[in-house]
């Protein structure tokens, strides 16, 4: 049986589940030196930050590092700015990641979704 599901807005769909990681910063290297922001969302394919003012335009490439808990995560990547919303919030895409920075992204991401889970779950039985 071959069947196709197709909506409307699809291309606009996440790509990856998106969560917030506390203590999540990214550090960014600008003309007035390094400055960290904190990393409002995170998935595997991309991250979002909010910066005011805004020094930042859509198809911007940029290199950065992700600290957690101020300690380097991961670090000497390559961003592209996606979008810049009207509130500051500025959406990028992960460029060139390594195999082992996948890996270690994924990881992060998946431990965030069960300790939700676990979250939710002892929340319900709780009830």
């Amino acid at each position: 049986m071959d069947f196709e599901i197709k909506m409307d807005g699809d291309d606009k769909l996440r790509q990856a589940y998106r969560t917030r990681v506390p203590g999540l910063d990214v550090r960014i290297i600008t003309n007035s030196g390094p400055q960290d922001y904190p990393v409002s969302d995170i998935s595997a394919s991309g991250f979002a930050f909010a910066d005011n003012p805004r020094g930042y335009s859509s198809g911007m490439v940029f290199s950065f590092d992700l600290l957690l808990s101020k300690r380097l995560f991961l670090g000497d990547l390559k961003g592209k700015v996606m979008r810049v919303l009207d509130k500051g919030i500025i959406g990028c895409n992960f460029e060139s990641m390594e195999r082992r920075q996948e890996i270690k992204l994924d990881k992060l991401v998946l431990e965030v979704q069960k300790r939700l889970i676990e979250l939710r779950k002892a929340k319900r039985e709780a009830e």
